[in-house]
Order: structure tokens, then C-alpha cells, then sequence
């Protein structure tokens, strides 16, 4: 009979295997591997999200979001389940192609009080500005943004990643949106796996 690992030892093991982390990660296609589905997408004027297939972090494909000119708005959502947790981590990497003027790009995550992001928006959590240079194509272009270790709302049920680039009424906001993460970071097994 096999020995029982203590459930410290076990999540530890876990989380410091290859590619662990990312195993928990509740985003649908946060690569953009292939296409941009199932995130919902939407514009106003002449603004553009889609689909790059050429560029991205780790591998190439990723979300394109271009705001030019008079308030043109380009917006990419994806509503998660967060039901199970209590504390997640919020990431994302960015290629900066250029903002100027009254140029805005708010990244965030909005948590509802019900299924399918329905209900009150019981809280925000915006990505800061400044991140850690990763590697890409091109090489050096690449920054990684992220809130680590929020802990979620009493009542916190699904969260809506929310990505928008807005021009402005003077200025321009246009970025590339790679390897976007949504992680459970308090829970191992959330269904009681470990059997305590």
C-alpha cells in the first residue's frame, strides 16, 4: 500500500511541476491558440479586436485591440466561474504598440454576486501599469502584468475578465493581449479530492 503524502507536501509537489500553475487557470483559450473563441468581442467606430496569428507570449497568438481616433473603443470579454475560491491572481502579457494622448487601456476583472457575471459587480481588480519584461516575438516587446493573491469578495460567484483599449477624444490606445490567467490560488483540490 502506498504511503499518503500530508496535503502540504502534495500541493507543493503539484505546484512546482512543470506547468502546474497554468493547470488551474479557469480562462477559456488564454493563448489565443488558434482564434480568439470563445472570447466575446465588441467595438464602437472604427475600432479593432481580433485575432494575431504573428505575434505572442509564449508562442505566437494572441488578442489584437486597436483604438485610433474619435472614442474608438475595441473590447474583449470572458466571463469565468469563481464559485469554488476565495483568492485569485490576475495576469496578463501586453506588447505595447502605442498609446498617446487621452489614449486609455483598463484590464480588469469584475466580480459578480451571481452565475454568467448576472447580478452586482461586488468588486474590481485592475492591472497596474508597469510589469515584468517576458520573452516573445519580438523578443523584447513582451511585458507581463498582474494582482496577485486578491482575496474575493464574500458571496463572489463569476468574474468577468474584462480587456479595452479607448481612444479618446485625442490620442490613440493599441495593444497585443497574450497568456491572459485567472488562478485559484488558496485551493488545491477543489472538490475534496485529498479525501480531509
Amino acid at each position: 500500500m502506498l504511503a499518503r503524502l500530508p496535503t502540504a507536501a502534495l500541493a507543493i509537489a503539484l505546484l512546482t511541476a512543470p506547468g502546474a500553475a497554468s493547470a488551474w487557470n479557469v480562462v477559456k483559450n488564454p493563448d489565443f491558440t488558434g482564434g480568439i473563441t470563445p472570447w466575446i468581442i465588441s467595438f464602437t467606430n472604427s475600432g479593432y479586436p481580433g485575432s494575431e496569428s504573428f505575434f505572442g507570449s509564449p508562442s505566437n497568438g494572441s488578442m489584437r485591440l486597436q483604438s485610433f481616433n474619435n472614442n474608438d473603443t475595441s473590447q474583449a470579454v470572458q466571463c469565468v466561474d469563481i464559485h469554488k475560491w476565495t483568492v485569485i491572481d490576475f495576469s496578463l502579457r501586453k506588447l505595447y504598440n502605442g498609446e498617446s494622448g487621452t489614449g486609455t487601456h483598463p484590464f480588469k476583472l469584475e466580480v459578480f454576486d451571481a452565475a454568467a457575471c448576472g447580478g452586482n459587480i461586488l468588486s474590481t481588480i485592475v492591472l497596474p501599469e508597469g510589469g515584468t519584461p517576458e520573452d516573445g516575438n519580438p523578443v523584447s516587446g513582451w511585458t507581463e502584468v498582474s494582482v496577485l493573491g486578491t482575496p474575493l469578495p464574500s458571496g463572489a460567484i463569476s468574474a468577468r475578465v474584462n480587456l479595452q483599449t479607448i481612444a479618446g477624444t485625442s490620442g490613440f490606445s493599441n495593444y497585443f493581449v497574450d497568456h491572459v490567467q485567472v488562478i485559484p490560488v488558496d485551493e488545491i483540490f477543489p472538490d475534496d479530492f485529498d479525501g480531509d
